[in-house]
This record gives structure tokens, C-alpha cells and sequence, in this order.
């Protein structure tokens, strides 16, 4: 055990013998506890003992406290810390774990007569479970200081905990906190300074000769030069630089300005990302979770992110150097000494695999752009097999989903943006499976499944699709066209209804997944206004000034609710980058005024906070050398572990966390959230590059409602 002393706190870490990082599934996960309603359940599983204890008093009726650990995880074991400060420990209880729906006891964790105020229980065997809860009928009034869910290693107590309280962090020189990447011509531009006590002086330079071209004043920690747009900033870099307030100069970290430069700085890696994560024939040969993206799933939203970032600019993707080479997969796929690495959930891929390349049809076009490789790949696999598991503990299992479907629209929609890459028989094939299982899959239903946290069920999911197949119908002159209009306007209809903005169910607490609740609405506005349902238009300003009403601070960063910055327990980096698309789609229904200048402002704050305009002043990404370009402080806190999962952090353009609550509003050292790609938040990154390309008039938002 190594003891590591961090701002004045302490903080017990453990390393194995073998070097094995250890890891708490509770950490800031969601608590439950019945019958109970406790607000501050999250000091559980914050990792610190000094955030005082739960005291409950059961009086001998049976009490539940319940940690959702959002996914499937096999766990080893479980430390508990009771309060002994003038009452005794829990003394009978019993762990369980949910398995499915069902919860079973654990055998070696039926406790009797404890008297400990620490308790390590290990299992016999890991165990596979989604979510871990305490029962007890205690007597007495007892409390809980933390609880932790440990993986397949369980170490000794202590382990990863603070035990005293933490001292506020002190900084030696101003944080400048800047989209390091850069900022667009005519857009807002916007920086945070934290340390800041009054409304500092600040000047922006350039790099290379250090001369000051800009001065303003910071107001309430913020510096805004929106007005500063350089003609002749075509390869030049700038900082900004300021002192006061007791702290010496200091300068920020360089960034970029120029005509859509977030935009042409982000094209190549998000479509880099999207070759490597392929399942079996990308960075690795894997298929974790079995879809044609490693860790994906059918609410991931892959290809659908990059036929909309694609339509955005079909230009640009043309041109760009083609690195998928069609044929000599095939020859790799069918070769008999290819093998794969066998993976979590993976359904055998192989099957997909040999299919897409011996049931296809060719790819004939050696030049077809690797975007438009990669979303042919998707469809093709998910032609072959559609039916599909979500790996991290989605009670529906195995089946066709209706977000699998969905996908197939967007292609189709698409198609004749693309059809000189992709043949007839493809597109068909495509149809004629898209017409048979769209009924199947419930997609002319009104779905009103409102999805936990994970993202997996954003209400109102099927809007777009059905829109999409709405003109697609029309374009092939099917009879039951006006079927997909009215299934996308029952489903309007109830989101007008049901939808309550009020509550973060509706909005961020469908993490990455919001786009596809607030895009859908935002589409059928901006391109169907004689066709939506009554009220849609207003729903739309509500959720506007909802996000206003929570972005009143010194990021621009629109918060969970009033007194929570970020969804508790989760990685925040794909729904902050997410939110430019959901905000911009709407931005562009609303009329001039305010409310609309506003949220575009907080639109480019998202994607600021994405480049570093940050409390921790870091990027989203964890290794900015794999495919990025101007960023200078990657994230700090990487996944520990390597060559596992999904291996996402083999792969270039590859996301991994930003700050939560616990470092808002100015705290670099509160815990960091765990730190993990996923393609989900890629596919954000994909949507929000598309909107950026829409809102600027690099191509016309129509164009998602008609193909010229």
C-alpha cells in the first residue's frame, strides 16, 4: 500500500503485488433506499469517510439500500464503513445482487451478530450482477459511512478513501481555461478564469511574436472576445494572458482561430475513431457486446452520427484520403488464417463478418470515402444479424430492437447522397429488410418508455426515423407513406404532452442519448412546421429557457438540476458534447431575440468545456497523440486499465471523461469520474460537428428533410 497525500486530504490507495489497479463500481453511483427517502445518499459512495454517515433507523422493519451500478460487472467483494460514534454497527444483514430481474443472496455475505465497524466481505466467486443492495431488519438506529463494490480483485482495508476532510484547493498562478482546439470566426468566444476575484484586464496575443492583439475585461470570471476575428488568422495561433488579484502573470494554453475551425480540426479524428473501433476488423480483433462497434449497442447510435455529420459537408468527406481498403479486408476476413479474439456478449461476430464480405455485394468504388465504408459496414452487419444484447445488464436481452431498426432509415434517407459509392442491390437489400421489421420492431407505437441514466430509451427516439422513412416511402411511391408521418406525430404529440423539462429524466438524465428527444422535436419544427402537432414550437422555447435557467455561471454549462452540476455516478463527456447539437437544432426554430442568442452561446460554451474550459482545464480526451490536433493538456485521469473491454484507448479520436459535480464549480481536485471511451460519446461528437456545419450555412439544414 502506498499512501498518497493530495491537497491537504488524505487518500488511501492500494496497488497489488502485481500492479493491479483496483475498481469501486459504487463510486458515485445512484443509491436507493427504502422505505426510506434519503436525499444525501450519495455520501455512500463518495469515497470519503469525513462526509458524515447515513443513519437509519429500521425498528425492525426490513430496509433496502440499493446501489445501481448502471451496467453488468462482476464483483469480487464489498468494504463497508460503519458510524461508531456512539452507536453500534448494523448487526444482521444480508448483500444480494440483481441478476436479470431477480435478486439472490449471497451466501458468504449473510451476517450475523456483527459488532465491526469495517467490514471486508469477500465473495467465493466473482459474481455477474447490474445492481448490489444491503437488506437488514435491524433493531437499532444504525449509520453508514461508505460503502465500495470492488471488481474481481477485492483489496485490503483501506482502500482508495479519504479520511479526513479535504482543504480547498489553492492555486499559485490563474487558470486560464480555453477551448484548446480553437474557436470559430464570427462565433461567440468565450474563456473562464476561476482564480479570478475582480474583473481582471486581460490581453489576447499572438504566439509567435507575443504582440497584444485584443484587451477586455474579464466580467464575473469570464472573458468573452466574440468580436475578435482576426481576417489573417489562416495558420497562426493566439494566447491570453493576465495577472492580478495577488497571482503573478500567467498565459493560457494556445488556441486556434479561423473559419469553422472546430469543424476542419475535428473531421479526421472522429472519422479515424469510428475505422479503429470497428468490431473484428478495426484497431483490434474484438467484438465486445457483438454489433459491428466494439462496446456499441443498439442505442449507441453509430451510423446514424455519421450519415448526419456526413450530410453536413459530403464535400469535405469525398475529398479526404481513403485508408479502408475494401478488398484486402476481404481477403483478411476470409482467409483461414485470420482469427478473432474471442469477447464479452460477442455472438459469435465472425458470422457477420465472413457474411458481410461473401453475402454482399462488392464494394467496386475504390475511392469511397472510409465514412462512408464504415456506415456501409454497420448496415451490413446489423442485415445479418439485426437481433442484438446490450452488454452492461439491460434487462430486455436479446432481441430486435426498435433503435436497431432506426438505423436503416438514415441510410436509406441518405442514400442518394452516396448511392455513387454504394450499388442498388445494397440500398435494396436495405429497404426491403427496413419494410419488414418496422412494424415488427414497434416503430409505428407510440413508445413511452422514459430510459434510466444510461441512456438506453430517450423518449421520443423514434421521431427522425420516422420522418426519415416518410420521405423515403414517398420517394419509392409506397402506398403506406402517410404511415410514418403519423406514427411521428402520435409520437410528437406525446412528448408535447408528457414530457416534463422540469424534470432531468426528460433531458440531461438521458445522458448522451438527449439528442435524440431534442433533435427529433427540433426537426420535425424546422422542416415540417405545417405537419407538427399543435404546441411543439412552444415545447421547444420551454426546454430553451429551461437550459438558460440552469447555464447562469461562470462555464455557461447548463447544470443537472439547480443544486447538481452533472448527472451523479456518471462520465459526463458524451453528453456535453452532445449538447451543441440538441441546442443548435433548436436554436434555429426560435425566433430572433435573447433567448436564441443565448442558448447559441451556450452551445460553443459545450463545446469549449469539451476542448478544456474546464475545472480541470483538460480536453475529453485521454490521448490527444492518437489523432488530435491543438489540444496541449490531454485528461489526466485515464482508464487504468489496458486491453480490456472494448479497447477504445487503442484507437485514434478516442474520448474519455470530463469533470462531474465533484470538481464544479472550482475544485481540480474532487474526484475524478471514471475515465472510459465509449462510442456513444463519438457519435455526440459526430452530431454536434454536423449541427456546427448546419448552424454556419456550410450546407443547409434541409437537407435532413430533402435530398436535392
Amino acid at each position: 500500500m502506498k499512501k498518497i497525500i493530495i491537497a491537504g486530504s488524505f487518500l488511501f490507495s492500494c496497488i497489488s503485488i502485481n500492479a493491479q489497479t483496483y475498481v469501486n463500481y459504487a463510486q458515485g453511483k445512484a443509491i436507493e433506499i427504502t422505505p426510506q427517502n434519503v436525499k444525501d445518499a450519495g455520501i455512500l459512495v463518495d469515497g470519503n469517510l469525513s462526509t458524515g454517515s447515513l443513519k437509519i433507523n429500521p425498528k425492525g422493519e426490513q430496509c433496502v439500500i440499493e446501489v445501481n451500478l448502471t451496467a453488468e460487472f462482476k464483483i469480487g467483494g464489498v468494504h463497508l464503513y460503519f458510524d461508531d460514534k456512539g452507536i453500534l454497527p448494523v448487526r444482521n444483514f444480508q448483500i444480494q445482487y440483481k441478476a436479470g430481474t431477480q435478486w439472490l443472496a449471497i451466501a458468504e455475505a449473510v451476517i450475523k451478530d456483527n459488532f465491526s465497524s469495517e467490514r471486508s466481505i469477500v465473495f467465493k466467486e466473482p459474481i455477474a450482477m447490474s445492481a448490489i443492495r444491503i437488506v437488514t431488519a435491524n433493531e437499532t438506529v444504525f449509520g453508514l459511512l461508505e460503502w465500495q463494490v470492488w471488481g474481481t480483485d477485492v483489496p485490503k482495508m483501506p482502500c482508495q478513501i479519504e479520511k479526513e476532510v479535504s482543504k480547498p484547493f489553492v492555486a499559485s498562478e490563474h487558470w486560464i481555461c480555453v477551448n484548446q482546439m480553437g474557436y470559430n470566426l464570427g462565433a461567440p468566444k468565450k474563456f473562464t478564469v476561476p482564480t479570478a476575484k475582480t474583473d481582471l484586464p486581460f490581453f489576447i496575443c499572438d504566439t509567435k511574436s507575443g504582440k497584444v492583439l485584443y484587451k477586455g475585461n474579464l466580467r464575473h470570471n469570464k472573458g468573452d472576445f466574440s468580436d475578435f476575428n482576426p481576417q489573417d488568422s489562416a495558420g497562426r495561433e493566439y494566447y491570453i494572458e493576465l495577472e492580478g488579484d495577488g497571482l503573478g502573470k500567467a498565459k493560457s494554453f494556445p488556441f486556434a482561430i479561423g473559419q469553422h475551425v472546430l469543424q476542419n480540426m475535428s473531421y479526421q479524428s472522429a472519422v479515424d475513431f469510428f475505422n479503429d473501433s470497428r468490431s473484428i476488423m478495426g484497431s483490434h480483433r474484438s467484438a465486445y457486446g457483438g454489433t459491428a462497434w466494439r462496446d456499441g449497442t443498439y442505442y449507441t447510435y453509430e451510423v446514424p452520427s455519421m450519415i448526419v455529420m456526413y450530410l453536413s459537408n459530403p464535400d469535405f468527406f469525398d475529398t479526404m484520403p481513403v485508408t479502408v481498403n475494401w478488398k484486402e479486408e476481404k481477403e483478411k476476413a476470409l482467409s483461414k488464417e485470420f482469427t478473432f479474439i474471442s469477447d464479452y456478449k460477442d455472438d459469435n461476430p465472425m458470422e457477420e463478418v465472413i457474411g458481410y464480405y461473401s453475402m454482399m455485394p462488392p464494394l467496386e468504388n475504390p475511392r469511397t470515402p472510409d465514412i462512408i465504408q464504415c456506415i456501409r459496414y454497420g448496415i451490413g452487419w446489423n442485415l445479418i444479424h439485426p437481433v442484438s444484447e446490450d452488454p452492461s445488464g439491460d434487462v430486455l436481452g436479446k432481441q430486435l430492437h426498435s433503435q436497431t431498426i432506426e438505423q436503416f432509415a438514415y441510410f436509406l434517407y441518405g442514400y442518394p447522397a452516396y448511392k455513387k459509392y454504394i450499388g442498388q442491390e445494397f440500398y435494396q437489400r436495405v429497404l426491403d429488410s427496413t419494410l419488414k421489421w418496422w412494424d415488427k420492431s414497434g416503430l409505428f407505437k407510440v413508445i413511452t418508455d422514459v430510459g434510466d441514466p444510461k441512456g438506453r430509451h430517450a423518449p421520443g427516439h423514434s421521431i427522425m426515423p420516422n420522418l426519415m422513412m416518410y420521405e423515403v416511402a414517398r420517394r419509392e411511391k409506397l402506398a403506406n407513406a402517410d404511415d410514418y408521418l403519423k406514427a411521428a406525430q402520435a409520437q410528437t404529440q406525446w412528448i408535447i404532452e408528457n414530457a416534463d423539462w422540469n424534470n432531468p429524466a426528460f433531458t440531461k438524465g438521458q445522458r448522451m442519448s438527449e439528442h435524440k428527444t431534442i433533435n427529433g422535436l427540433a426537426h420535425f419544427q424546422y422542416n415540417y412546421p405545417q405537419l407538427a402537432p399543435v404546441g411543439l414550437k412552444q415545447k421547444l422555447v420551454d426546454w430553451a429557457r429551461q437550459v438558460v435557467s440552469l447555464s447562469d455561471n461562470m462555464w455557461d454549462f447548463r447544470k443537472f438540476d439547480q443544486n447538481t452540476w452533472t448527472l451523479p455516478g456518471y462520465n459526463e463527456a458524451g453528453n456535453v458534447i452532445g449538447f451543441p447539437a440538441c441546442a443548435l437544432s433548436v436554436a434555429m426554430v426560435l425566433d430572433k431575440g435573447e433567448l436564441k442568442d443565448r442558448l447559441v452561446e451556450l452551445s460553443y460554451a459545450h463545446y469549449d468545456n469539451f476542448m478544456g474550459r474546464n475545472p480541470q482545464n483538460s480536453s475529453a480526451a485521454n490521448h490527444p497523440h492518437l489523432g488530435f490536433t491543438g489540444l496541449d493538456k490531454a485528461w489526466p485521469f485515464p482508464d487504468k486499465r489496458t486491453d480490456v473491454c472494448a479497447r477504445l484507448e487503442l484507437t485514434r479520436g478516442s474520448l474519455s471523461s470530463l469533470p462531474g459535480s465533484e470538481m464544479y464549480p472550482f475544485n481540480p481536485m474532487g474526484r475524478p469520474r471514471h475515465g472510459e471511451g465509449w462510442t456513444a460519446y463519438n457519435a455526440c461528437w459526430n452530431l454536434s460537428i454536423a449541427y456546427l456545419n448546419f448552424f454556419e450555412n456550410v450546407s443547409d439544414p434541409s437537407v435532413l428533410s430533402k435530398i436535392k
